[in-house]
């Protein structure tokens, strides 16, 4: 199970000699007139895109994207009233291509955009982003739609940012993929296994987490510069989800309220991911007095927004390690599963 869901390591490398096709199609959707890119996913399909879209936004015009992640009617009413269906691409992303609300979305939405500009040539404002050979792909093809970007099956929907289903969200609305793949290439190699473990940013990393979580420091706190405050959406799902199982864990806490620095116990370890150039200066000095206590701490500086991309890389990289040295599988996902089968069971009694 778990060589089967290595892909993450090198799947930039597929990526990258696809970029000049990503791009030659974010161009063409730019010239169609679209206005808005909306995807369609849950969790790992849509988390990694929502922090792209927050931290770097849309190019000069290229479509805005939105990410609908939630059944919850309101959203779903949101995003209805928000776009023109004649006018938007939208994005069904889902790795096993069987996921229920994705699905649901796709029904919604193909409604409209047939009721806006016919039921012929509805079909080519979806994309399908999906596993080889998934029912989805089969859908894509049996109700015409414009592609199907297939992606490599040993990736696991939280480690897959960096392969289509994160890229090609970013590539429609503009962003440079080709700077960020570069950055997490650049950490991968930082990450090699040639590299010693101290002078490893991956492996040291996971190594902190894991030691300090055994010790009692559980509660992983990320602080983050204005500029990447919506990482901790991203990361909290990856390590919650990868490292709390068979009774052990690590607790993300992301995008928590400034309190006290003497309200903090012994039970927290904090990584503050600093972007030279924001407006730090309230962060800083509330990080200043936070080590002052003596509280464990790593800063890690990026240069730029694009730096994002070697982050994405390196938690990832971390989550593997901490996952060895507790002992558990990062990448089987027990307790998600058995969600999905009692939702199953729930809807087909109903």
């Amino acid at each position: 199970e778990i060589v089967n869901r290595l892909g993450w390591l090198t799947v930039s490398d597929e990526i990258v000699e696809q970029i000049h096709a990503l791009t030659d199609f974010a161009q063409e959707v730019k010239n169609t007139g679209f206005r808005h890119v909306v995807l369609l996913g849950m969790g790992g399909s849509s988390l990694g895109p929502e922090v792209v879209r927050q931290t770097i936004g849309s190019a000069d015009g290229f479509p805005e994207l939105i990410v609908l992640d939630s059944t919850v009617p309101e959203s779903v009413e949101s995003v209805t009233k928000a776009i023109d269906p004649s006018r938007t691409l939208f994005l069904i992303s889902s790795k096993s291509g069987g996921t229920i609300e994705p699905n649901s979305f796709y029904r919604h939405f193909r409604a409209l955009v047939d009721q806006a500009i016919g039921s012929e040539a509805a079909g080519k404002r979806f994309v399908a982003i999906t596993d080889p050979d998934t029912s989805l792909e089969e859908l894509a093809h049996s109700e015409g739609f414009l592609t199907v970007f297939s992606n490599p099956s040993d990736i696991g929907g939280r480690y897959s940012v960096l392969s289509f289903f994160g890229l090609v969200p970013a590539a429609l609305t503009g962003v440079d993929v080709a700077s960020l793949l570069q950055r997490a290439n650049r950490m991968r190699e930082d990450c090699a296994s040639s590299v010693e473990s101290h002078s490893n940013p991956g492996a040291f990393l996971g190594a902190a987490i894991a030691t300090l979580a055994t010790a009692g420091r559980d509660k992983l706190t990320l602080v983050t510069s204005p500029s990447i405050g919506s990482f901790g959406l991203w990361a909290e799902q990856l390590i919650a989800e990868s490292l709390g199982k068979d009774g052990k864990g690590v607790v993300p806490v992301a995008d928590e309220p400034s309190i006290g620095v003497d309200s903090y116990g012994d039970d927290r370890f904090f990584v503050y991911l600093r972007v030279t150039g924001d407006d730090n200066l309230a962060t800083d000095e509330s990080i200043r007095l936070i080590a002052e206590r003596g509280q464990p701490m790593v800063r890690l500086d990026l240069r730029d927004r694009y730096d994002l991309g070697a982050e994405f890389f390196r938690w990832e990289f971390a989550t593997a390690v901490a996952g060895a040295i507790i002992k558990v599988n990062p990448f089987d996902q027990p307790n998600v599963q058995a969600a999905k089968n009692m939702t199953d069971s729930v809807l087909e009694a109903y």
